[in-house]
């Protein structure tokens, strides 16, 4: 093949360029590119220079230096409860993920999908098409994360059996019943996986004066947390900082305790399970299948101790947790990615959403663009 003819394939490809899916997550940014897979897993945070703004770090080096005290550093995480809370900081974190992909590629980046959760307002679904048009995606689609869940778990969307998924993240707690490719009941609760770390950390300012990293945090929640009691209840020695002194000092904490500081949360996230499955009572028919099917649980809120236990205990439900459930939002938006067309109807893009007016969300649509 000659130079021109080079050039001339070169060009009728253009348009191409790379598809891109993202899982944009309060606590971690997840990028899927079609054809390879999930390609970044990386905190969703940024280092900068307080004097420039200039970006020193971002993802899990930035995370480094959050948890250092540097007087000419500020790392700021762009965003809360699962949507766009700083857009020039959200910009420049998924810039910085995607930016040594897109070097490999000749045309850049061509479609992106971003997952969303169900609350999300037509402000915040502006700022992510916003956002995403900036780091240069020729065309933007957003899919709800609870139905990209469900996919990622295997569930047909548009099969007529209800299906339930929990998507139990760091902002938010989606809850939706799915059938017929749309959401048939749903609830969207910006309490999650983050507001129960926040109860840690207030604990410990509270009543040992003390403050403790986010990572210590985490790391609490995940080892001895439960929402049930526990065959045998577990303890740990907790290091942190006097905030009089600025001394190290240590603490002791217990499950018991513990299960005490993170019950509002819970008892939160429970209730709206519940008023979802009672919302039911008008869709007889979805309330059966759930009934006969039970819930699924995914995110990374899932894997606190007896969580499935408490739901089932509530709501008479059988409930299984998903393989993967930190990832599985990523995985369905990477089916998605690789098949648009099949999924077309469960999807929104940026050019209809510019042609519709939003007044509420309205969970019973398809996808984000049916908010009326």
């Amino acid at each position: 093949m000659g130079l021109s003819d080079m050039n001339l394939s070169r060009l009728m490809n253009m348009d191409t360029g790379i598809d891109i899916g993202i899982d944009l997550g309060t606590a971690n940014t997840l990028i899927y590119v079609k054809g390879k897979g999930i390609v970044a897993n990386e905190p969703s945070i940024v280092a900068s220079e307080r004097s420039s703004g200039k970006i020193l770090a971002i993802g899990d080096e930035a995370l480094v230096i959050h948890e250092k005290i540097h007087p000419g550093i500020m790392t700021i995480r762009p965003l809360a409860n699962g949507v766009i809370a700083d857009y020039e900081a959200t910009v420049k974190l998924i810039k910085g993920l995607i930016g040594n992909m897109k070097n490999r590629f000749l045309f850049g980046i061509h479609r992106m999908l971003i997952s969303i959760p169900l609350g999300t307002t037509e402000v915040e679904i502006r700022a992510v098409y916003d956002a995403a048009h900036h780091i240069g995606a020729k065309e933007v689609y957003l899919v709800y994360e609870p139905i990209a869940a469900a996919i990622g778990i295997g569930i047909d969307p548009f099969e007529a059996q209800g299906n339930m998924v929990i998507n139990i993240g760091c902002g938010t707690t989606d809850i939706a019943v799915i059938s017929l490719g749309g959401i048939a009941s749903g609830e969207s609760l910006r309490v999650a996986g983050g507001e129960i770390n926040s109860r840690i950390l207030r604990f410990f300012r509270e009543e040992h004066n003390m403050a403790i990293s986010d990572r210590a945090a985490e790391e609490i929640k995940l080892r001895i947390a439960s929402v049930h009691s526990l065959e045998q209840e577990i303890s740990m020695t907790v290091r942190g900082v006097n905030f009089e002194s600025g001394l190290p000092v240590t603490a002791e904490l217990d499950s018991i305790t513990l299960r005490d500081v993170i019950s509002t949360p819970i008892n939160q996230i429970v209730m709206a399970i519940k008023k979802t499955v009672e919302a039911l009572i008008v869709k007889p028919e979805l309330a059966i299948d759930i009934l006969d099917h039970g819930v699924w649980l995914t995110g990374g809120g899932v894997l606190l101790k007896g969580l499935d236990q408490k739901i089932t205990e509530e709501t008479k439900l059988k409930v299984q947790i998903c393989d993967d459930p930190l990832l599985v939002v990523a995985h369905g938006v990477g089916r998605i990615l690789e098949d648009l067309e099949t999924y077309d109807s469960i999807i929104s893009s940026s050019k209809n959403h510019r042609k519709r007016t939003s007044k509420s969300p309205d969970y019973s649509a398809q996808n984000p663009d049916n908010q009326q």
